[in-house]
């Protein structure tokens, strides 16, 4: 129930995730919705971001684990 500050692009990405829960985002994919397709940023950059959304969401619900880590292939929500 507390607030939470993001980024735009925090929230960008936090928005693509959330839209299909249980749907896998490849760090392309992600990287386009929070960026956009014409823009280079190294898909490390996407793992930071994550980094960052999961801190900020465990500083208020310390049992947060909506957002999984599938690796080598990418992020999903689970949305139970």
């Amino acid at each position: 129930g507390g607030m939470i500050d993001l980024t735009v692009t925090e929230f960008l990405l936090l928005l693509a995730l959330a839209k299909r829960p249980g749907h896998v985002k490849s760090r392309d994919q992600l990287i386009d919705a929070a960026y956009g397709e014409h823009i280079y940023v190294d898909d490390r950059t996407i793992d930071s971001h994550i980094k960052r959304l999961r801190k900020k969401f465990k500083a208020v619900d310390p049992g947060f684990a909506h957002i999984e880590t599938l690796y080598g292939v990418g992020y999903r929500y689970r949305g139970d």
